[in-house]
């Protein structure tokens, strides 16, 4: 999970740790940051997997659902601690 202010200070080339929606157990994968759009009232970031058969694939999750790479925070993660009780 991410504050806003480190959602908002995302660059191009940041490493990053995305929950696969796509996944039944919402399994963190290495992403990295292919875009930032400001353009909006919001950022949209949108991130490139780097691991997995569908490497290179851009995903645009939810703040809430990434996570900064190396990860710190996954105390505050529902989807981190529901892995963890698995």
């Amino acid at each position: 999970m991410m504050l806003r202010f480190q959602w908002n200070a995302l660059r191009r080339g940041d490493q990053v740790l995305v929950h696969d929606g796509a996944s039944t157990d919402l399994r963190l994968r290495p992403a990295i940051v292919a875009l930032v759009d400001t353009a909006g009232p919001r950022v949209d970031v949108g991130m490139r997997y780097s691991d997995g058969p569908d490497a290179g694939r851009v995903v645009r999750p939810g703040r809430f659902a990434t996570h900064r790479d190396p990860l710190t925070d996954a105390a505050d993660c529902w989807r981190c601690i529901e892995a963890q009780a698995d």
